[in-house]
């Protein structure tokens, strides 16, 4: 007895049977459309994730050395739409003080509208920094967009010094606010050569030593003074 064909099956079957079919093969279609598009969209992002959740979580180490188990810390950030690395150091900072400290964490965003020099470790004006401190009371003052440069009088209108760490690209501004006990702690852009660690980093740990290094008024005092 000849086996009907799949086309002469579809034939035998009911309305129902076939408009059910078509309905699926529909719906299959659309799925693999959307998985598509969501992989284009939302594909691995092109940075280092475990080297900036490590930063992060160093920030929240280097905060926690400097204030204590308990306190409330300003952070001073910018919007992250466009700083996916920013928001992934921001939740590893928060979660790492969460965990580990009892911590009230409040944020203040700056206004980067119209203003191209704000970025991850970079833009932070000294007289953002001097509003910031005055009009917030807290403990700690923790910046991921990088060390102001304070004039004299920008010191001296400093209400409070609370513990101030920092992200930021350069040291160029360190030694000037380590001298004037308005800076504790800095997380900068490795410029000290060579690196510790193996040539090919493979742990978080390693990423960051490669790319970054922790500056505490201790080391400062190493730092080639300004010309």
């Amino acid at each position: 007895m000849a086996i009907p064909s799949r086309g002469r099956i579809i034939e035998f079957m009911s309305p129902k049977t076939k408009n059910g079919l078509l309905l699926a093969g529909s719906l299959l279609a659309i799925a693999a459309s959307g998985l598509w598009i969501y992989y284009q969209q939302f594909k691995a992002p092109k940075y280092n994730v475990a080297l900036h959740q490590r930063i992060g979580e160093i920030v929240a180490e280097e905060t926690m050395k400097v204030v204590g188990p308990k306190g409330t810390v300003l952070l001073i950030t910018i919007p992250t739409a466009q700083e996916p690395e920013l928001q992934t150091q921001l939740n590893a900072f928060t979660r790492s003080l969460k965990r580990n400290a009892n911590y009230r964490i409040k944020e203040h965003e700056l206004d980067t509208k119209d203003q191209p020099k704000y970025g991850l470790g970079s833009g932070l004006s000294g007289r953002r920094f001097v509003r910031a401190v005055n009009n917030h009371d807290s403990d700690a003052i923790v910046s991921f967009v990088g060390a102001p440069s304070l004039s004299k009088e920008d010191i001296a209108s400093l209400k409070r010094k609370p513990k101030f760490v920092v992200e930021t690209r350069s040291p160029d501004e360190l030694l000037n606010l380590f001298d004037k006990g308005v800076l504790d702690v800095a997380i900068v852009s490795r410029f000290v050569f060579p690196a510790p660690g193996p040539l090919k980093p493979s742990t978080p740990q390693q990423w960051f030593d490669k790319r970054y290094q922790v500056i505490t008024a201790e080391a400062a005092k190493s730092l080639p003074k300004p010309e």
